[in-house]
C-alpha cells in the first residue's frame, strides 16, 4: 500500500556573497523546503517522491482507486517485458562468449606452459651440447697438435730416409761395381 504524507512547500530567498573578479557580489535565489514530521517515521537516506496535489487528485477516482489508462499500462508492461527479454538474451550471449573466451584462454595458457617447458628443455640440451662441443674442440685441438707433430716427424724421417737412400744406393752400386771389377 502507498503511504501518502502531506506537507506544504516553504519558499524563502537566500542571499550569497561571493568575490568575482576582485569585486564582492551578492546573489539571491529561491530556496525550497518540504518539512516532514517525526510522526511520518521516515528514515535518513530514504528516497521519496514529491507529487503535486493537483496531479494526485487526478490519479485517484472518488472511491480512492488508481485511475489510469489500462491499455497504456499494458503497453508499457509489454515494452518493458520486451526489453527484459532482449537483455536476458544479451546476457546469455555474453555469458556464452565469456565461457568460450575463458576456455580459449585456459587452452592458450596450457599451450604456453607446454611451450615454456619445451623451451627450457631445449635450453638445457643446448647447454649440454655447448659443453660437449667445447670438449670436442679441445680433443680436436689436441689431435690436431698431435697430427702436426706426427707430420713433422714423418717429414724429418722422410728427409733422413732420403739422405740414407742416396747413401744406400751409392753403397750398393759401389759394391756391385767392386764385384764386377773382381770378376773381370
Amino acid at each position: 500500500m502507498v503511504k501518502l504524507i502531506k506537507s506544504t512547500v516553504k519558499c524563502y530567498r537566500k542571499k550569497t556573497k561571493k568575490t568575482v573578479g576582485g569585486k564582492r557580489k551578492t546573489y539571491e535565489y529561491n530556496q525550497y523546503l518540504v518539512p516532514l514530521k517525526i510522526s511520518d517515521q521516515l528514515e535518513c537516506g530514504l528516497d521519496v517522491f514529491v507529487v503535486l496535489q493537483d496531479e494526485l487528485d487526478g490519479m485517484f477516482n472518488d472511491e480512492g482507486e488508481l485511475v489510469g489508462d489500462q491499455d497504456e499500462l499494458q503497453r508499457h508492461i509489454g515494452v518493458y517485458q520486451k526489453e527484459l527479454d532482449e537483455l536476458e538474451w544479451k546476457h546469455s550471449e555474453l555469458s556464452r562468449s565469456y565461457k568460450e573466451l575463458v576456455a580459449k584462454n585456459m587452452k592458450n595458457n596450457q599451450q604456453i606452459r607446454g611451450l615454456t617447458a619445451e623451451l627450457e628443455n631445449l635450453r638445457v640440451n643446448n647447454q649440454e651440447l655447448e659443453t660437449n662441443l667445447k670438449v670436442e674442440r679441445e680433443n680436436y685441438q689436441t689431435l690436431e697438435k698431435k697430427h702436426q707433430l706426427d707430420v713433422k716427424k714423418a717429414e724429418l724421417l722422410e728427409e733422413e730416409l732420403s739422405k740414407h737412400r742416396g747413401d744406400f744406393w751409392t753403397a750398393i752400386r759401389s759394391k756391385l761395381a767392386s764385384k764386377e771389377e773382381k770378376d773381370l
